[in-house]
């Protein structure tokens, strides 16, 4: 399958913040298309929360400057629950990340373990 684009997980997202050599860095200011779940804005809010509003406005502004974002329709929300322990056995929002890059045939970019061998998933070791 050639993907339509690249799904970045929150993951991602952490490990370039956080690590200036991360892997995901060549993702993200690759160029290429790009695109994230709301799930992603969800995780990376909670993550950031406690740093303050204006933090997480910043974070999110820099994610959909780099990338599409695609809403939790109906379908992705019911694959999830689907998938959820029968192909990844992560939390339900893993699920959504799987199920929206089903639903639109891209390939996941993450180190998140969940996703460890996983077909269509751009495996990152941390930076």
């Amino acid at each position: 399958m050639i993907p339509i684009a690249y799904l970045l997980d929150t993951w991602a997202w952490i490990d370039y913040w956080n690590h200036p050599e991360s892997p995901a860095k060549d993702f993200i200011e690759s160029g290429n298309d790009l695109v994230i779940s709301t799930i992603t804005i969800a995780e990376m809010s909670q993550r950031y929360a406690s740093q303050g509003k204006s933090m997480v406005e910043d974070r999110v502004d820099e994610m959909l400057n780099y990338c599409t974002l695609i809403p939790i329709s109906r379908e992705i929300a019911t694959m999830a629950g689907m998938l959820r322990h029968k192909e990844i056995h992560g939390g339900i929002a893993d699920a959504i990340i799987l199920a929206t890059a089903k639903q639109g045939s891209h390939s996941i970019v993450t180190g998140d373990k969940h996703f460890r061998n996983l077909p269509d998933v751009v495996f990152l070791e941390a930076g």
